[in-house]
């Protein structure tokens, strides 16, 4: 990467970052010129989004896929210290309905993405940004960020596996935090569980 790559590269994460408590991303102008700061882009092929749903009481449940528009993870001194991604609404696919049964799957399909649910017309992408890594037990690591669904944006933290130049991590947040839901009555929102499964698969070039 360029030193001018690099340098408007921090001055965009420089304006991203959250000015809370916890520590953060900091990106100094002399680090950027130093060039000790690189990106690691994430290879769209090879990263999945995997998602399950459960219904209300455990009455069955739903699964599928979510692709990846682009991501990358920064790099200081071969530690990594931080990253975006950016998902496309779009993508996502029904994978636990035989492809045999191509209307359930177009219904349901067509139904996470409506209003009811992600909204995607309008919130065509979801964003990730990481504001913190930490090394903990084992090896792994503690990933802090921010997750915005439906502009709509929570901080969550979650253990991630690190092996290769791949990352695997299992996210639970509660749909409700991100306003994923019915807009009608309570037994209208809660037909299916408030929390959504998220298996995360990253690979590195």
């Amino acid at each position: 990467m360029t030193k001018l790559a690099l340098f408007l590269f921090g001055i965009l994460m420089l304006s991203c970052v959250d000015k809370s408590d916890s520590k953060t991303l900091e990106l100094s102008p002399e680090s950027i010129s130093e060039g000790i700061l690189d990106t690691l882009n994430i290879d769209l092929l090879a990263s999945k989004i995997f998602w399950k749903g459960t219904k209300m009481m455990g009455l069955g449940k739903h699964e599928g896929e979510i692709a990846f528009q682009t991501g990358y993870l920064v790099q200081e001194n071969s530690q990594l210290i931080g990253g975006e991604f950016l998902v496309d609404m779009n993508s996502m696919t029904v994978t636990d309905i035989p492809a045999t049964d191509p209307i359930p799957i177009r219904n349901l399909t067509n139904h996470l993405k409506s209003a009811d649910f992600f909204n995607v017309d309008k919130y065509p992408f979801s964003t990730f940004r990481i504001v913190e890594i930490k090394k903990v037990e084992n090896g792994d690591l503690r990933i802090i960020g921010d997750l915005e669904i439906k502009g709509i944006t929570n901080r969550i933290s979650f253990k991630a596996e690190e092996f290769e130049n791949r990352f695997k991590a299992a996210v639970e947040i509660d749909r409700f935090d991100w306003d994923i839901a019915y807009s009608g009555s309570w037994v209208d929102r809660t037909l299916v569980d408030r929390e959504i499964e998220l298996r995360i698969e990253l690979a590195l070039y």
